[in-house]
């Protein structure tokens, strides 16, 4: 039964004084559901609790009322009418950024009907009025108008706009640019222009010091030019580092490129005008006959097409349904998404977050914003990922899995699952994840796990349903690795495993001096290099056409290359006097696996920082077979027959807990970290976090720390790794610690476990407390929770989280792009015998999985039931 406003004015009346205006800087949830991803467009429309501002499907709204007492909504209907008129003359973007004027026009291709109610709850029942209704009071209309007009989540979390272009620095090296007198006069006639070395007459740069015109560099997927400008530099010692590209110029400027190793960048140069003319160039009569670089990366997103690497550009045959459902790409979210799908690809995290989702979200405690819960978020992605409830309802098709979309193609926004909750709450605090930009893929997996296992200590067992003892899902990854030492003098051993030696992906560098066909490659390089320099131009363009085999690495060889014993410098207290710290002696270094975990996440190292700090991609092809067998790492146990222990380091109390901790930071890895803009303190901390091994384990180690809060304060001084006493403990750090209900004794041995870091403390004690008097005992016994030897803190996690080595391949995360913070993430999970190709929100069977061309590679072992 329909009641009028005048017959609800009571209750409307009673709700007043709870009632709010949301200001411009209020979170208002006008556009999505927090809950799930329902929204406006959907079916139900979206329901806003006026009291919270927090906008509810219509499967939640009711609960909502219920948990909260709210009694009045904003009912949002939203309904999408094709337009009549034609869009194709848009203005093109002119400049690399979304949602900013110049830039790509992500507004909708449709006009949109709204329908807005205010909703009424009395006694369990809804009753729905219209907001023109005059019997409702003018408080409550403009609250709900003011909601409507609200910017809303979208903005408020700064994902729809995004800019690529960087601030153009002024180049150091143009106040006092050296211009050679050697009598040549560039055209103004841009038909005159041409590379000095190839004979190209595009992408051409112009050295404003030397007056040598070259190609521009090639880029990483082919195109480009010749590469002489940058040569050029070279050649000349790098002593001409500024270039105009040529095409580009006019009264107002052109793009300018400084190839200094300090900059590599596009820069600004205030006399431009004056030093073109040196070379008999006048600006005011050139117009631009060129893209600039800026528009050449507009160009690259609206026409590449990704699957020319990863699927040949094969038409493919779209996929729908519960697992087979594509998340929107938000800008620069591929890694995301990626990382997303995989993870809910596993049944441990299907089990936790989907089967579970209606309990996580009925446990929300009533003064908690479900955008501010981990658990909450994470089931929201996964009922969208794994039910039909945002499945497309169109019958199987055919598409091309590129970055194009059809002009005319209008989503259906009622079925979008566009991420930006647990993006912003997952980000929150963190410079890079918090950003619009490209990450690795791998670090935000990393730092998701540690997210969801931080929020699980607390809601595993009370909201999310488990069994007592269940260990926390992103453990399912978690493996230890055994590192035995022997020294090379003493044949003395120790192993060292634990804590410190935990791990959720196994990253394994390309060995290319292992390449089955290297001499293959050389063979062709030189016969190119022998073309290129004989007399016959047409011979060497001929080399051009002939593409360079690509180098081809066994995984054997990496897991080979990985596990054998390498030199490194440890200490051996046998070789020392009992007073002072050993000295450094030669010793080998074996890894092997202490346990093989139910998931094992394999990344390749691909990517590396060459002697120049910049980050380069081996180009190699590691052929991954579907099923491998790990058997022959795992680790023997601890001692042997046979074998002598080293001795415990007597010249310390802390005994040999850091054995190979280093007394100072290696002075030339801290120049390096410093030159590349971290801290000095950020530097040594790096170094000696990772035993001064070399600048590339130290600047890994930079890019999992620099969030920390104490990464730029002094490091520990060489007294925490070889004086006689420990370092003074703070008492407040103490008495916070055994403020959790925690005695002494334990945060003392937290401290000693996690370098006195009062936060790693805690977490290490929440993650302890299962075992907590196993672990102290361990941290007692070793001197730390990280380098013990052979300890038991951490048998719960074995025992839970092994088997038998043998493993099946079931997704793969690739990358395309120069570097891992550039390019684009596509992933393919296989589900039910068959490959499926994610791509953001295109889903498809895969024709030519890249089993030989991945990033990332997930591994199930083969007797992992899957339950948890």
């Amino acid at each position: 039964m329909n009641r009028s406003a005048s017959d609800l004015l009571p209750i409307i009346r009673s709700e007043l004084s709870s009632l709010r205006v949301p200001g411009p800087s209020d979170r208002v949830y006008n556009d999505e559901c927090v809950l799930s991803f329902d929204s406006p467009y959907s079916p139900g429309g979206l329901y806003v609790n006026l009291q919270s501002f927090l906008g509810y499907g219509q499967d939640h709204f009711r609960a909502d009322a219920l948990r909260t007492g709210c009694k009045l909504y904003l009912h949002e209907i939203w309904r999408q009418v094709h337009r009549k008129d034609d869009c194709s003359n848009d203005d093109a973007p002119t400049k690399l950024a979304i949602g900013v004027e110049g830039g790509f026009n992500t507004g909708p291709k449709y006009d949109v009907e709204k329908t807005h109610f205010l909703v009424v709850i009395e006694n369990g029942e809804t009753h729905e009025l219209p907001l023109s209704d005059t019997d409702i009071p003018e408080f409550v209309r403009t609250i709900c108008e003011a909601i409507i007009d609200h910017q809303g989540m979208r903005a408020n979390m700064q994902v729809d706009t995004w800019q690529a272009d960087q601030d153009v620095i002024e180049s150091k090296y143009a106040a006092n640019l050296e211009q050679l007198d050697n009598g040549k006069i560039i055209s103004n006639n841009p038909k005159n222009w041409a590379c000095e070395a190839s004979g190209d007459t595009g992408n051409l740069w112009l050295n404003l010091s030397t007056g040598y015109i070259g190609g521009g560099r090639k880029h990483w997927d082919g195109s480009g030019g010749s590469g002489a400008a940058l040569q050029h530099y070279i050649d000349t010692g790098k002593k001409y580092p500024l270039c105009v590209k040529l095409g580009t110029i006019t009264p107002h400027g052109a793009d300018v490129w400084s190839y200094a190793e300090d900059e590599d960048c596009l820069v600004k140069v205030p006399r431009l005008g004056e030093y073109l003319s040196h070379w008999g160039i006048d600006i005011m009569r050139l117009e631009k006959t060129e893209r600039t670089l800026g528009e050449e990366e507009v160009a690259k997103n609206m026409t590449y097409d990704w699957s020319k690497i990863l699927e040949s550009g094969e038409d493919l045959e779209t996929v729908t349904g519960p697992g087979r459902i594509g998340l929107t790409n938000i800008g620069s979210t591929c890694y995301m998404n990626s990382v997303l799908q995989v993870l809910f690809s596993i049944p441990e995290f299907q089990t936790r977050y989907y089967d579970n989702s209606n309990a996580i979200v009925s446990s929300l405690p009533e003064n908690c914003d479900p955008t501010d819960d981990i658990p909450v978020q994470m089931s929201k992605i996964a009922v969208a990922l794994l039910s039909d409830r945002y499945a497309l309802q169109v019958p199987q098709s055919m598409v091309r899995m590129s970055s194009e979309e059809e002009p005319s193609a209008v989503r259906d926004e009622s079925l979008v699952i566009a991420p930006r909750m647990l993006k912003h709450l997952v980000g929150r605090g963190h410079r890079e994840f918090s950003s619009g930009r490209q990450q690795d893929a791998s670090e935000y997996m990393q730092y998701l796990l540690d997210q969801v296992q931080r929020a699980e200590r607390t809601a595993l067992g009370t909201r999310i349903p488990a069994p007592p003892g269940a260990m926390d899902t992103p453990s399912v990854f978690l493996f230890e690795l055994q590192q035995r030492y022997q020294c090379s003098i003493t044949n003395m051993v120790r192993y060292v495993s634990g804590q410190g030696t935990a791990q959720n992906v196994l990253e394994l560098p390309i060995p290319l001096f292992c390449a089955v066909n290297s001499d293959e490659v050389a063979q062709h390089r030189e016969r190119k290099r022998k073309l290129a320099d004989s007399s016959t131009p047409s011979s060497a363009d001929n080399t051009e056409d002939q593409s360079e085999p690509t180098l081809v690495v066994p995984f054997e060889a990496c897991l080979d290359n990985f596990f054998a014993s390498e030199q490194v410098e440890y200490r051996n207290p046998a070789l020392g006097n009992g007073i002072e710290p050993a000295p450094l002696s030669a010793a080998l270094r074996t890894a092997r696996f202490r346990n093989f975990p139910r998931y094992l996440m394999v990344k390749l190292g691909r990517y590396y920082v060459d002697s120049d700090w910049k980050l380069c991609k081996i180009d190699a092809e590691v052929p991954v077979p579907e099923h491998i067998d790990l058997s022959q790492y795992r680790c023997s146990g601890g001692l042997q027959d046979g074998e002598i222990e080293m001795p415990q380091d007597v010249s310390s109390s802390s005994t040999n807990a850091t054995a190979a901790c280093p007394v100072e930071a290696d002075e030339g890895i801290v120049a390096q970290l410093m030159s590349m803009g971290f801290s000095e303190n950020g530097s040594k901390r790096a170094a000696l976090a990772t035993h001064n091994t070399d600048a590339d384990a130290a600047m890994g180690w930079v890019f999992a720390h620099m969030e920390d809060p104490d990464f730029n304060d002094p490091p520990a001084s060489a007294e925490r790794c070889n004086s006689a006493s420990s370092p003074a403990v703070d008492a407040n750090s103490l008495a916070m610690l055994t403020s959790f209900g925690y005695t002494e004794k334990q945060c003392m041995a937290a401290l000693k476990a996690t370098d006195y870091n009062v936060e790693r403390a805690a977490d290490w004690l929440f993650s302890h407390t299962d075992n907590i008097d196993a672990a102290v005992a361990e941290v007692e016994g070793n001197g730390s929770g990280g380098l013990n030897t052979e300890g038991t803190g951490s048998s719960t996690l074995l025992e839970q989280n092994d088997g038998e080595g043998k493993y099946t391949l079931q997704a793969i995360i690739s990358h395309i792009g120069r570097n891992t913070d550039h390019g684009h993430y596509v992933c393919h999970i296989k589900k039910d015998g068959q490959w499926i190709f994610f791509n953001d929100d295109k889903v498809a069977l895969s024709k030519s999985t890249p089993l030989s061309l991945g990033f990332m590679y997930l591994f199930k072992r083969d007797d992992n039931n899957g339950e948890i």
